[in-house]
């Protein structure tokens, strides 16, 4: 019986719904948006939520808890830098999703997960290649 637990389960079983959350969670953590159906959004929300609390005040016992929920955190240290920055003085209410109608495919209502205040992501993750155009030409 589901008394009292209201995620869904998306009919994938348990370790395919926890995979699905995490990886949400850490492409939106990542990007500052996800476009996804509605019901999956509600789910990952207030995961979100929790962690930007976590992330905030970085305890021992928080970045173990980061650790366990995302799995490899280091990838994520420098977007932690710039949640903590942009959202030090917001209590809660971090992100909302904005519908934005149904898909074509199969009529799933489709909505979009962001950041309800605005939170500048650094791009240190990107390397600038030089590229001569015409390197391989002869």
């Amino acid at each position: 019986m589901r008394h009292g637990f209201k995620k869904p389960k998306f009919g994938q079983g348990y370790d395919a719904g926890r995979a699905l959350m995490r990886k949400l969670t850490v492409n939106f953590l990542m990007t500052g948006k996800i476009r996804t159906t509605i019901a999956r959004a509600k789910a990952v929300k207030p995961e979100v939520e929790k962690l930007v609390g976590k992330i905030k005040s970085m305890t021992e016992a928080d970045k173990n808890n980061l650790l366990n929920k995302l799995g490899n955190v280091s990838r994520l240290e420098d977007r932690f830098k710039d949640i903590t920055t942009a959202l030090s003085t917001v209590k809660s209410g971090y992100t909302r999703i904005v519908k934005l109608g149904r898909r074509q495919a199969d009529g799933s209502e489709m909505g979009e997960l962001t950041w309800a205040y605005p939170v500048v992501l650094t791009d240190k993750t990107k390397k600038e290649s030089k590229v001569t155009p015409n390197a391989n030409k002869k």
